[in-house]
Parts: C-alpha cells; structure tokens; sequence
C-alpha cells in the first residue's frame, strides 16, 4: 500500500504537473503564432492606409481579448529594433529587452509596409500562464489529499480487520506448536474467513489440549509398562545367565572326562590302525566342542564384567615358538605354507599375559587357516621401538585367502558376524573369535588393524607394549603356566582351539 501511494503521489506532484505545463505552453504559443499572423496583417493595413484609428481598434481588441495578450510592433532601421507602438497601452513594456526577457512567452511575425518594415510580437505573461496552470493543478492536488485519506482509512480498516487479527491467529499457532496453551485467542461474532480462522484455532487449542492429556496418561502407562518389561528381562537374562553358565559347567566337565579318555586311548591303540583314524576323528570333534564352550563363556563373562589381565615374566621368543609349534600342527595336513618371522624378538624377556596373547594370536592365525585355501600364512613379529624400560612390538597375520569385501570391514569384529552370506554354513565356528580378539586388544590398550582384497588375502596387525624384564628372570610360557591358570589357557587347550579353526569337514578325516 506504501508502495502504490508513492507512485500515486510521483504521478501526479511531479509527472503530471510537468507535463501539464510543458502542453500548455506548447498550446499558448501555438496560438501566439496565430496570433501574430492575424495581428500583423492588421498592422500593415493600417499603416499602408495610414489610418490611426484601425490602429486604436486594434488596440481596443486586444485590450477585450480574454487570453490577455499583448501586442508590440517594432521598427527596424539600419539593424537596430525599437518600439513603435504596444497594445494595451497600459502595459508596462518599456524596451525591446523586455519583450525578449523570461517575463514573456512570445511569437513574432515580420511584415512590410511603405512606410517602414517592422515584426509584430505577439506577447503572454508567464504569470498569467503560472496562474492558470495553478488553477488547473489545484483539483488533481484536492484528488491526491482524498486518495490519500481513502487509504488512511482503508489501511487502518485493513488492519483492524484483517493483518491485526491474521498476527494473532499466526502468533497463537506458534504458541500452540510450542503446547503453551494458556494464552487465548480473543473471541469475535464475525461470521467471515478472519472469524471462521479464529473459531478453528480455538477448536484447535482445546482439541490439543485434550490430546496432551491423554498422552500424558499413555505415557505414564507406557512408563509403568517398561519398567515392568524391563525388571522382567533383568530377572529373564539373570536366569539366561545362570542356565547357561550351569549348562556349560555340565558341558565341560564330562568333555573333559572324553578328551582325557580318548588321550589314554590314542597311547594305546597302534598308530597304523584303521581305528586310530576314527580316534583322531573323535579327539578333533571334541576339542573343536571345547573351544566354543570356552569362547561363548568368555563372550558372556565380559559382557557382564570387565578383563582381568594376568601378567607373568615371559620368554617372548620361547613363547611365540611354541605358538608356531602349535599353528604348524594346522598345516601339516594342507599345501598351505605356514610361516613365522620372529627373529626379533630373540633376548626380550617382558611382563605380559601369556594367557591373552596367546588367545589372539591363535584366534587371528585360526581365522587366516580357515579362510586360506591356497598360498600362505605368515605371522610376522617386529620390533616398533624400546626404551631401558620398556619395548612395543608389531604382531602381522597375513593370509592369501578369500579376503573381506570392503563393505564388511567395518563389521569386523562384531559378534557373530562372518564376512560373507552363508559363511557360517560353509565354515566351522561361531563368529565370536575376532570380537574377542577386539576386546582383548582394546582391554591392552591397543586395537586391530584390518586391510584386505577381495580374492587375493587379508592383513591384520596390532602393537603391543611390554615392560622389559632381566634375562634372569623365570620365563613363563604355555607349557609351564601356573595351575591356577585357567584350564583352556594351557597348551593342549590352546592345541584344541586350532582344531576348531580348520577348515576341514569332519567328514574329510574319516578318509584313510
């Protein structure tokens, strides 16, 4: 509305007056130019026939003449204009400056007569043309005033009725967006859209009202509900628990009564008889039995309780042989090439938990013989750097099997999880081994590294730091490990454990 009054008052103060007068003068001194024709060939007549009184008539003319003009006739000798005679004769024209000044709009006409030559200038006043542009700009001014009081009026009944009530109306949904509902939307009769708004804002609120009480109910219901679900689960996992830690304490006890049963066997029966390879074929499958009782019981016990590490001075050279020792018993049966680079570690007595390395290790080499059909594995250990105090090696599997599709990385290490869509049929175990190695690295405060190719193998690594020890010092490696170390810490638990990871159905051992 600003803007349409600015153009309006544009248009007619400034565009229309200036135009206004620009075609009334055109307009004056169009009749000027008549004017001067008319009056100078009045002019010449009179003076060829000499007759004065044509000349008075001449000047009551134009004194009657309602457009006000005036008439002065100059002569011109030797080059020079002068007054011969003006009409009015009242009028205050005194020299030829006048008559050419800014005071007058003028046209000119030149005539010849036998007594001199001369022009007739034909005059109007620019007062006189002022005035009457005043009197024709006055009403479109008294125009404008009314426009603009219509708008006054206009704009403040807009306001009152429409913008004012419309704020409102928008002020009121934001508050009832935020669920103030306190403030309230004054009521009106009006029986239009405004009024038909404001009823169904107020329908609105009342309605949104109700709605937060009930939810207000539901979910102080829900509350109750959950909380009653949730003692329910504790009380249902807490039972889980205890099932499972019984069941596995009746699992393990008679399994190892069958281990040692079949061991006493196999030192019996003769290495060339056809039931030692059915024996063997029981020792594997037991075992391979053991070692995911052993890794459900351990993924169970840390989820509820934090690792305890156990830290022994330890041969890291004796140790990580007796690794090898152990992970060349995977390969004997296979064309896959087992490698173990460990030189560096020669000499370095530590404090560590044999216990928990060992499970790593043996957990990552299992996974890289499970997964690897043809090539090599090899497990790399090097020196990263050492103080007086203190020494950080770096621990390498690499294997040239199936490898992991980039997608899966970031799973890795999750429980359960096997890299492919139908592994855990194809492969033996229960997908725990990795998350356990997860959280026995992160408990040692360091973390696994995987990096892998799809097809041509995969790459794990970790660092760990171990507090140097001197050489005097008792090692303490699997075979010696103290009794109340855990059973499935020993070396023949751990020579179980590889039995789990090969990749050879059972089915394949019964061939002679």
């Amino acid at each position: 509305m600003t803007l349409v009054t600015s153009l309006v008052a544009v248009i007619m103060l400034y565009l229309l007056p200036g135009r206004q007068e620009a075609a009334l003068e055109r307009s004056v001194l169009d009749e000027l130019s008549g004017l001067s024709l008319a009056y100078s060939i009045s002019v010449r007549s009179a003076l060829e026939q000499e007759d004065l009184a044509a000349l008075a008539e001449l000047n009551e003319q134009v004194a009657s003449d309602p457009r006000s003009p005036i008439i002065a006739i100059l002569n011109e000798e030797d080059d020079t204009q002068s007054i011969f005679a003006f009409f009015p004769a009242d009028e205050g024209v005194v020299s030829v400056d006048d008559i050419y000044s800014d005071k007058f709009l003028s046209a000119e006409r030149r005539f010849s007569s036998d007594i001199f030559e001369g022009t007739v200038v034909v005059l109007f006043k620019r007062e006189t043309l002022e005035t009457r542009l005043d009197s024709l700009n006055q009403p479109l001014y008294i125009a404008f005033g009314f426009i603009c009081l219509l708008q006054i009026i206009f704009a403040r009944q807009l306001s009152a009725r429409v913008l004012i009530p419309i704020i409102e109306a928008a002020a009121l949904a934001d508050r009832l967006g935020e669920r103030r509902y306190s403030d309230r939307l004054v009521k009106t009769s009006r029986e239009d859209e405004i009024g038909q708004l404001a009823s169904s804002l107020r329908r609105l609120k009342t309605n949104l009202r109700v709605q937060e009480r009930e939810n207000r109910r539901l979910f102080l219901s829900l509350e109750d509900t959950v909380e009653e679900r949730t003692q329910e689960l504790r009380e249902a996992l807490k039972a889980k628990d205890a099932f499972t830690a019984s069941v596995s304490h009746e699992l393990r006890t008679p399994l190892h009564s069958i281990i040692a049963s079949l061991d006493l066997m196999s030192e019996r029966i003769d290495a060339r008889s056809q039931d030692r390879n059915y024996l063997n074929i029981a020792q594997r499958a037991s075992q391979a039995l053991l070692v995911l009782i052993n890794e459900l019981l351990d993924f169970q016990r840390w989820e509820h309780e934090q690792i305890t590490l156990v830290t022994e001075p330890t041969d890291l050279h004796q140790f990580l042989r007796e690794i090898q020792t152990t992970t060349d018993i995977l390969f004997d049966d296979s064309a896959i090439k087992f490698s173990a680079l460990i030189d560096e570690t020669s000499e370095y007595h530590v404090s560590m938990d044999a216990q928990r390395v060992g499970q790593i290790l043996l957990n990552l080499l299992g996974n890289a013989r499970k997964f690897t059909r043809q090539g090599e594995v090899v497990l790399e250990v090097s020196l990263l750097s050492q103080t007086p105090f203190d020494a950080e090696f770096l621990f390498v599997v690499e294997d040239t099997g199936i490898g992991i599709a980039p997608e899966d990385l970031s799973q890795i290490g999750e429980p359960y999880f096997q890299a492919a869509h139908g592994l855990n049929r194809k492969f033996s175990g229960t997908g725990l081994g990795l998350s356990i190695v997860k959280q026995l690295l992160e408990t040692m405060g360091s973390r696994l590294n995987v990096s892998s190719a799809v097809g041509k193998g995969t790459v794990f690594d970790f660092t760990l730091k171990f507090s140097k020890l001197p050489a005097v010092d008792a090692p303490l490696t699997l075979s010696n490990a103290p009794e109340q170390i855990d059973d499935e810490v020993k070396s023949k638990s751990i020579f179980l454990f590889f039995m789990l990871k090969t990749a050879r159905p059972i089915s394949s051992l019964c061939r002679p």
